[in-house]
């Protein structure tokens, strides 16, 4: 869910802001984008959240969520991979687009 977050809300972001900088599309929901942006925002910011919360109380080790220890020793190994390796090593599919100027 937290990649559906930081994907529509970069595209939120880019139709609030600048949306002279966003590629030219197939297809387009015009005057709904913006609010089914919001909404896909909302959905998946309120699944992320709850995602993580035990079946029941008292939370015993045999009733924890272990969903939360998995997504965060997940997202730090990703963290390391990216600043020792990925960064060095990853170019987006930005720079296929004809007539890009990239530093």
């Amino acid at each position: 869910m937290i990649t559906y977050v930081v994907s529509i809300g970069a595209v939120l972001y880019r139709r609030i802001k600048h949306p002279e900088l966003l590629p030219n599309c197939q297809w387009s929901l015009g005057r709904w984008g913006v609010p089914v942006n919001i909404a896909g925002v909302l959905y998946s910011s309120h699944a992320f959240f709850w995602c993580f919360w035990p079946e029941g109380t008292p939370v015993e080790l045999s009733s924890f969520n272990w969903a939360v220890v998995m997504f965060v020793g997940t997202a730090i190994l990703a963290l390391v991979d990216y600043v020792f390796r990925g960064r060095k090593q990853y170019k987006g599919p930005v720079v296929l687009i004809d007539g890009y100027k990239g530093n």
